[in-house]
């Protein structure tokens, strides 16, 4: 009979135990830091400092301190330069090589950040700030937040279309174009003034402290 009931109890114990949760999908790897960057994975888990070859997730939080900057490289090649304290979550990303697409839902709440997409031929690229959504088609693009959310988008080179949140025309931004969406709504500012370079947003080659975890 004790044994029955020791059985029973264990039984019991196994199936109340929470499942472990399915462990976040990767969209690409750290390729540069510098000073600190930090990711908080989607779910429950701990903001984690950020190291030379870390794996990013789907739906993770990256932040940047004061001055560093965070480059990421997605799984289509698309790059993500994120300079001096700078916020943005990856909120979609679906690469699918045999079909040769990509689509990209990033969110910028804070900062600069150039975005270099990726080498597939068919692309969804959407970035999403406080005052505008960006549309990319195969581009190089730059992003700078203002403290009170306005937005400034320089386009390297392609072609990106730039809609105010506040329901005011969009814009067709082409190559060495710059505007600016304000918060407070009026509609989009062409000709606007480029923003102070941020070297967090150079090339990699460029960002010189490549942090790595033996170096904590």
């Amino acid at each position: 009979m004790t044994r029955t009931l020791t059985i029973l109890a264990l039984l019991f114990l196994t199936a109340a135990r929470p499942a472990a949760a399915d462990p976040p999908d990767v969209a690409g790897n750290v390729v540069a830091v510098r000073m600190w960057a930090y990711g908080t994975p989607p779910g429950e888990q701990a903001r984690r400092d950020l190291f030379l070859k870390d794996d990013v997730y789907i739906q993770e939080r990256l932040e940047t301190v004061e001055n560093g900057a965070l480059h990421v490289h997605l799984m289509d090649d698309t790059m993500l330069r994120l300079g001096s304290a700078t916020t943005l979550v990856v909120d979609k990303f679906v690469y699918d090589p045999d079909a040769d697409t990509t689509t990209l839902l990033a969110n910028i709440t804070k900062g600069v950040c150039r975005f270099l997409t990726g080498k597939t031929a068919k692309k969804d690229v959407k970035v999403v700030t406080p005052a505008a959504t960006i549309a990319a088609r195969g581009t190089v693009f730059s992003v700078w937040i203002k403290a009170d959310g306005s937005t400034t988008v320089w386009v390297q080179s392609g072609q990106v279309d730039v809609t105010p949140l506040d329901g005011s025309a969009p814009a067709v931004v082409g190559a060495g174009e710059i505007v600016l969406a304000p918060i407070t709504g009026g509609g989009i500012q062409l000709d606007a003034t480029r923003p102070a370079p941020d070297p967090g947003i150079a090339d990699t080659a460029h960002v010189l402290i490549f942090r790595k975890k033996s170096i904590r």
